[in-house]
């Protein structure tokens, strides 16, 4: 294929930008904000509004990250990886989609119920065991959508036809 190693190139590029911008929420900014932000109710905000705006962003990198691996995928050498590469990113997409449609709205309304602070209600009231049980799968949900793009992005080089 003619334009391969620029395909490759940007396909790298594309994941590596969405990978390292869930790590970046992640492993830095989620902890810091935990830190400063002493209301929970607009560090819940926060949080939302930025998986919101990371999962758009996901949508677009992955939505091109999977054009470009289509297009890879051409060449016999390059199509099982490019197949599994596809298969990883429609998985971290779409478990960012139900992150931010089905988990993220219930913790929404669960924390909508708690008058005053989150972490002002018991461990032991019902409405703090749901938020807490969403949070756990939210954790669970993001951290599954970021394996699959990391371990796309690792796939990327692979199956390159010989020079």
């Amino acid at each position: 294929m003619r334009y391969e190693r620029l395909f490759v190139a940007l396909e790298a590029v594309l994941l590596a930008l969405w990978a390292g911008a869930m790590a970046g929420f992640a492993f830095i900014f989620a902890p810091v904000a935990s830190r400063h932000i002493g209301n929970m109710e607009t560090f819940a905000a926060m949080i939302a509004a930025v998986i919101r705006a990371l999962t758009a962003f996901g949508n677009v990198c992955g939505a091109l990250a999977v054009a470009l691996s289509l297009a890879r995928a051409f060449s016999p050498r390059a199509r099982t990886l490019a197949c599994v590469r596809i298969g990883l990113v429609a998985v971290g997409l779409a478990a960012s989609a139900y992150e931010t449609s089905a988990i993220m709205p219930r913790m929404e309304a669960t924390a909508a119920q708690i008058p005053g602070p989150i972490d002002s209600v018991p461990k032991t009231d019902a409405r703090r065991i749901a938020y807490d049980r969403e949070h756990t799968n939210s954790t669970r949900v993001y951290g599954l959508a970021f394996l699959c793009v990391l371990a796309a992005v690792a796939l990327v080089p692979f199956g390159r036809r010989s020079e």
